[in-house]
């Protein structure tokens, strides 16, 4: 017995892992998920507010808008900066300077840096006359005058020496006359002169004898006991001068410059800005305007591997078509089509003498005309197929209009078959709220992609967060009534 004390207190020391260290790395990851929404041009939106919807804790999702309040929860801390995606991929980032309450909930202010694509260099201007190297040979060849060449100066004998009468070579025959504007360097002699054909006038500047074309620019070398040139100088040149210890101001502030300045222009200043430069007022986004734009909003400790949430057509035929037929069977889901009759076989009845007559067959319904369409297609995770999302109303007046939102995934032979449906009108609007796709983003940190839409009522707004999991619609999150 004591022996098997023993053993037991031995194999338990042997198993005990020593002390866990907590750090980022052991400790569960937070992954926050917003909604940027926006009016104007993306790149600088004229008003915007980021509105925090939860915040996936390891285990479960946490509200977003009260998640470790301080009293701003933690997701609209100053500091904290989103990626701002479209289908998994990055846009921009948005970076929270500061949070306001508004009746109860949380939003997030701060600026917009979007993802700039790019720049391609442009190439230089390809020269009309490319030189080309051309061999020379012992007898002369007779060559197309107005073709370029290169030559090979010869040390001993000068390029401009002629040989004796009555032969020639190709380095001393006249070369063609240069192009105007093809600028030419001139190696300047250590007696000052620049060339033969040169003069030096009295006050030591070299001018040259040689009639050239005016517009021709040359490079001179400025002597340093030289004053400064006399010539005019375009007055819209633009020029770098040194600063020196004479342009500072007596009390050593820096000195302003009086030239227009342009106002959007960026400036960079040393130390905590008077004010924050970029926000976007989001004072000046009133409600749900019609012109609102929505991207989801991404906020991760650790940084992840982009992953493109678009499904990829083999053909775009294949994609016209799945639009055609999801728009179909939303036609008929608005229309109260009944679905297809049962192909079992029914025992026929027993005859009897009584004539019956024959009923007329009921018309099929008139399949309604739809509006603002949209349609989706996502792949939630890797080969996972294609998840189809459409979204509709009907074109009836105002105030009677419906809404049809269906989530679809094709079968073995492409058809698509709808594993969520939801229809709802203006009457029902509070009861059963009008759902607006978002987009499709990881929001629990497992590589697989959730829907996030918007739920619309006559009175407000709340934001939703769905999975779909084995032909499953289930709701994960919902932020609950939104101001």
């Amino acid at each position: 017995m004591l022996l098997a004390l023993v053993a037991t207190a031995f194999s338990a020391h042997a198993q005990y892992p020593g002390h866990i260290r907590k750090d980022a790395d052991t400790g569960p990851t937070l992954r926050a998920s917003a909604v940027f929404e926006w009016t104007g041009d993306f790149a600088k939106p004229t008003a915007g507010r980021l509105i925090p919807l939860a915040v996936w804790d390891g285990e479960q999702f946490q509200p977003g808008g009260l998640y470790l309040a301080q009293p701003a929860p933690l997701a609209v801390l100053t500091g904290t900066v989103y990626e701002l995606e479209k289908d998994g991929l990055s846009r921009g980032l948005f970076n929270v300077s500061s949070a306001e309450n508004l009746g109860g909930s949380w939003i997030g202010i701060g600026s917009v840096k979007p993802e700039l694509a790019p720049i391609a260099k442009a190439r230089a201007p390809m020269s009309k006359h490319p030189p080309q190297v051309v061999k020379e040979s012992g007898t002369g060849t007779s060559t197309d005058s107005d073709r370029p060449t290169l030559h090979r100066k010869d040390t001993g004998t000068s390029s401009t020496s002629s040989t004796s009468s009555g032969t020639s070579s190709t380095s001393a025959s006249t070369p063609p006359p240069a192009d105007p504007d093809h600028p030419t360097l001139h190696r300047r002699d250590s007696s000052g002169s620049s060339s033969t054909s040169s003069t030096s006038d009295s006050s030591g500047t070299d001018q040259s004898t040689s009639n050239s074309d005016p517009d021709r620019p040359t490079l001179h070398r400025k002597d340093s006991d030289n004053a400064q040139s006399t010539t005019s100088v375009d007055p819209d040149r633009p020029t770098l001068h040194k600063r020196t210890d004479s342009t500072a101001n007596p009390t050593g502030a820096p000195v302003t410059s009086t030239a227009n300045v342009d106002p959007d222009r960026p400036m960079l200043r040393h130390g905590k800005p008077e004010a924050p430069v970029g926000i976007v007022e989001p004072s000046k986004l009133e409600g749900v305007p019609a012109d609102m734009n929505q991207m989801v909003a991404i906020s991760d400790a650790k940084p992840t591997e982009p992953h493109p949430y678009a499904y990829s057509w083999s053909d775009p035929d294949d994609q016209a078509k799945m639009k055609l037929a999801m728009e179909k069977l939303a036609q008929e889901t608005l229309a109260g089509t009944p679905p297809p009759a049962s192909t079992t076989a029914a025992k026929p009845p027993a005859k009897t003498t009584t004539t019956r007559r024959k009923t007329a067959a009921k018309p099929k319904p008139q399949l309604p005309l739809l509006e603002d369409q949209k349609f989706n297609a996502f792949e939630l995770s890797y080969s996972g197929g294609a998840t189809l999302v459409f979204t509709a109303r009907t074109d009836a007046a105002v105030g009677s209009a419906k809404y049809v939102t269906l989530i679809a995934q094709p079968d073995f032979y492409g058809v698509p078959q709808v594993i969520f449906k939801q229809v709802t009108s203006d009457e029902r609007l509070d009861i059963i709220p009008r759902m607006r796709l978002v987009d499709a983003a990881d929001t629990d940190a497992d590589r697989r992609a959730e829907l996030i839409f918007e739920l619309r009522s006559k009175t407000g707004r709340e934001f939703a967060i769905y999975r779909v999991v084995n032909s499953h619609v289930e709701q994960a999150f919902n932020t609950g009534p939104l101001p």
